[in-house]
């Protein structure tokens, strides 16, 4: 596939204008898998200390505390990760 210009002549692009593009494409795409990553894991972490929170003997406060705390994560998690959409988008 041949790309021309209007004037019937072969277009030319800039290779190292191309390359600088790429590069910052690419380096945005790898900045946004580590935060993915970074976010799933903290989130995990906060999840399990709320399952933990929930399941240790501590009264109906704490199970209910570790509860809203679990629930809460989650549902920033998946916002965050796009699962489901923000409550701001909603109204």
């Amino acid at each position: 596939m041949d790309s021309t210009s209007d004037d019937g002549t072969p277009a030319e692009f800039d290779e190292a204008a191309l390359y600088g593009v790429v590069r910052e494409a690419v380096e945005d795409a790898i900045l946004g898998v580590i935060g993915t990553l970074l976010l799933v894991g903290v989130a995990l972490v906060i999840v399990l200390a709320g399952v933990g929170t929930m399941t240790r003997t501590g009264g109906p406060a704490v199970t209910v505390f570790g509860g809203l705390v679990t629930a809460l994560v989650l549902y920033l998690g998946a916002v965050t990760l796009g699962v489901i959409p923000p409550v701001s988008e909603r109204f």
